[in-house]
């Protein structure tokens, strides 16, 4: 069972009830008073994978005397000096996941004092929370087993007065109230389940009274409330959450009943919208069941329906869909309208572990999805097709830059995955540290720069043989011979190394179909399980001869 360990700047209550409900992901261990460093420091490099979950305030951080001598500073002073305190206050951290690897950190830090702290001015600790927020930045493209618990989110939703009492303060050392203990408990708990299950993708959103207040094709483009005072307002900050997510790589797809014209000439025409036509990536938007217009969006962007998120103003609606396509995660927005925006901001389905370069490019990647479709069914003619799209891929070993990418692929994909085996970015950098090929490839055509698209890892275990251990491919690409041409490179690197049998892992999966029907195109034969390998349930070896192997689609790439 994984290890839990609770620890922060103040005394965190240990054996109050509301840390039981994080006991559903692990063993629970609440440092004494303060001892956040000494929790770490204490853990031996080769024991057990856990979670840190460190909770820092400025307060017990920042001596007194300090916070007012940053406040007489001039501005660009005082940033140096909060930015250099950060630094150093953050490099246990980096030091523990360079020791331990194995394990995750979760961070947040705040301040309880909504005003002033002992004379300083709160321009101190806004500077001191955005150094932070900045510096998570920075450490996690080193290190993606740290994660920001976005404290200031967490007070935002629910207040000082919940969150904190200065009772508790002085009797107990614990700045938090008993309700504000249960909250943060909760906040903290979805953090834990995305550390085993992927985070979705997709927020498909309705129109009419979720976007925009009022019925466009009843009320007509001016008379919808949008950007307006009240009402309008409120629609607006909606919007401006959707498109903060859409900033992280979460795409975004409509799906409404609706004229389409209607729809499309508010988004060009209302002074009000945030959102952008350029931000959606689909859209289905007609009179049949919203069930139906999720399958097809589904198809479209070539997902399963687990990785869409839906929000829709109707009950009604949000009935059908969850009768007709459970896999959806239907939200049911807060009955106080006015807490939408922030409800949406924060939404745990929607907050991806970590963030990659490759999910700024996801949202263009999906969008030229339709552009290569209509080429595709013009021509008529699928070799004439691939010409046409002008395919250049690329492969590149593991290394410090795309480990959170290499992470990512593992953990997300499904549909072509052949063995479903999921790797943090810690394991996959320690396989390829004890020998094996941790690769990943990437793809552009005409229409996008599809980047980092697949994961391979290959282990040696017996001379002149290998071990495919994952082939992961994201459905975005499919449909493109890309995992022909990944092979092809993979066989011509093995051959290299006097490797001439490839074993290949297949867990088959009720999603994995793509990537058995690939394995049923080659010249594989079923074999017994390998000496040395100790196989998985399910998990099923064949062998594939890399000498006479003979693949197609090749003669439509252009190597980088």
């Amino acid at each position: 069972m994984t290890m839990l360990h609770l620890s922060g700047s103040s005394f965190l209550m240990p054996g109050n009830l509301a840390w039981r409900p994080l006991a559903e992901y692990g063993e629970v261990q609440v440092a004494p008073h303060g001892q956040w460093l000494q929790t770490l420091m204490h853990q031996s490099a080769e024991a057990a994978a856990g979670t840190h979950i460190i909770i820092w305030l400025w307060e017990d951080l920042v001596p007194a005397r300090t916070l007012q001598e940053w406040g007489r500073l001039a501005q660009d002073e005082q940033l140096l000096a909060v930015a250099a305190f950060v630094d150093a206050l953050c490099q246990p951290l980096l030091q523990h996941l360079q020791r331990r690897p194995q394990d995750h950190l979760l961070v947040g830090a705040c301040s309880h004092a909504p005003l002033c702290v002992y004379g300083t001015a709160p321009a101190v600790l806004a500077a001191l929370a955005s150094a932070f927020e900045q510096q998570m930045v920075r450490l996690r493209l080193q290190q993606p087993g740290l994660d920001d618990l976005h404290l200031p989110l967490w007070l935002q939703q629910h207040g000082r007065q919940h969150c904190f009492d200065r009772r508790n303060l002085y009797l107990m050392s614990c700045p938090f109230s008993m309700a504000g203990l249960a909250s943060l408990a909760q906040w903290i708990l979805p953090l834990l389940q995305r550390l085993q299950q992927p985070a979705h993708k997709v927020l498909v959103l309705d129109c009419d009274n979720t976007l925009w207040g009022g019925v466009v094709g009843e009320d007509g483009v001016g008379g919808v409330l949008l950007g307006q005072d009240g009402m309008g307002r409120l629609y607006q900050a909606f919007q401006q959450a959707a498109s903060h997510w859409h900033g992280q790589g979460i795409v975004l797809a409509l799906c409404s009943k609706n004229l389409a014209d209607d729809v499309w000439r508010l988004f060009d025409e209302h002074p009000g919208m945030v959102l952008t036509r350029a931000q959606i990536a689909a859209a289905e938007i007609g009179w049949e069941p919203k069930s139906q217009g999720l399958r097809r969006l589904a198809a479209r962007l070539n997902v399963g329906l687990d990785s869409l998120v839906f929000w829709d103003d109707s009950e009604l609606e949000r009935a059908e869909v969850r009768a007709n396509c459970p896999e959806v995660m239907v939200m049911t927005p807060p009955a106080d309208l006015w807490s939408w925006p922030d409800a949406l901001l924060t939404l745990p389905a929607l907050c991806s572990r970590h963030q990659s370069r490759d999910d700024g490019l996801r949202q263009h990647s999906y969008q030229a999805q339709a552009e290569a479709e209509a080429v595709r069914r013009q021509l008529g003619d699928e070799h004439a097709f691939l010409r046409q799209l002008a395919l250049q891929a690329d492969w590149q070993p593991l290394s410090p830059g795309n480990q959170l990418r290499a992470e990512q692929l593992s953990q997300k994909t499904n549909q072509f995955n052949l063995s479903g085996r999921r790797y943090q970015a810690a394991e996959l950098a320690r396989l390829a540290a004890e020998g094996g090929d941790v690769w990943l490839a990437s793809l552009r055509d005409r229409f996008a720069d599809h980047g980092m698209t697949a994961l391979l890892v290959v282990r040696p275990f017996e001379e002149g043989r290998a071990l495919l251990d994952t082939l992961a491919i994201s459905c975005r690409v499919l449909g493109r011979g890309f995992e022909y041409w990944l092979l092809a490179q993979l066989a011509n690197h093995l051959r290299a190394q006097g490797v001439t049998e490839l074993v290949i892992s297949l867990i088959a999966t009720t999603r994995n179909q793509p990537a058995r029907d690939f394995l049923a195109s080659l010249p594989t034969r079923p074999i017994t399980t390998p000496a040395g390998l100790l196989p998985l349930a399910d998990e099923l070896f064949l062998s594939l001869d890399l000498c006479s192997l003979s693949l197609p689609f090749l003669e439509f790439y252009a190597n980088e």
